[in-house]
């Protein structure tokens, strides 16, 4: 009974972590911009890493309770800074397709997830902290790339009023050309959001105006669940 306890609490200690980190993830994302958001949530997922990976040599499930507590706490963070920053960053005909791609390939990573947990891959007992530190490899990755992409034009321009910055941005992520349209765009949104503040979650299901996308995100993020994939 203890034995099922401690394991009962290390699965679900991710998604008790992953509710804090949607929970600071729109406030960091606002205060330090989505890019640095990112690479202070792949810091987060390698000091995970770590714990996972070093607590089969050192017998410890004190570093699993840890290391799951923190991966959670970076996947809450990144699955919202990601959506943002992905579609902010895309070109404008590109960004309705790389918003529906996140949640396509969170999906897919799921799936691979399960395969690579198979017994006859790395779900053995040699083999489950590989397993779990898998994520870390992947987020060391984007720590070693993410520095050299500039930060979002919407958030140089609407939360830092840097208009060159937005510019700047603009031209080394689509390209050298003529953007006008697309920061006059971002201005006009500057005056109708000057003065709004930053709602929480509360006043967000509160505000009617919010209802046909909140609805949309909804019904997107329980099709997947409902796809098949929790019973596969």
């Amino acid at each position: 009974e203890t034995l099922t306890l401690l394991w009962s609490v290390i699965v679900s200690i991710y998604c008790v972590g992953g509710m804090m980190g949607c929970l600071c993830s729109g406030y960091l994302a606002a205060k330090y911009g989505k890019k640095k958001c990112l690479l202070f949530n792949d810091v987060v997922l390698i000091i995970a890493t770590l714990h996972t990976g070093f607590s089969r040599r050192a017998k410890s499930f004190e570093m699993i309770l840890v290391g799951r507590f923190l991966e959670g706490i970076g996947a809450g963070i990144h699955i919202n800074a990601h959506v943002q920053y992905a579609g902010e960053i895309s070109p404008k005909k590109l960004r309705g397709f790389v918003n529906v791609t996140c949640s396509v390939f969170l999906a897919l990573g799921k799936a691979v997830a399960r395969i690579l947990g198979l017994r006859d891959l790395l779900g053995t007992e040699d083999m489950w902290n590989v397993l779990l530190s898998f994520s870390g490899f992947v987020a060391l990755i984007q720590l070693i790339f993410l520095p050299f992409f500039p930060e979002s034009p919407p958030y140089l321009l609407l939360q830092k009023g840097d208009k060159d910055g937005c510019l700047k941005a603009m031209k080394q992520l689509w390209g050298e050309g003529n953007y006008h349209t697309e920061f006059d765009d971002l201005m006009k949104e500057k005056a109708v959001t000057k003065g709004t503040k930053i709602m929480n979650v509360l006043e967000v299901l509160k505000e009617p105006s919010v209802y046909p996308q909140l609805s949309t995100m909804l019904l997107l993020l329980l099709s997947l669940q409902l796809c098949g994939l929790s019973a596969v």
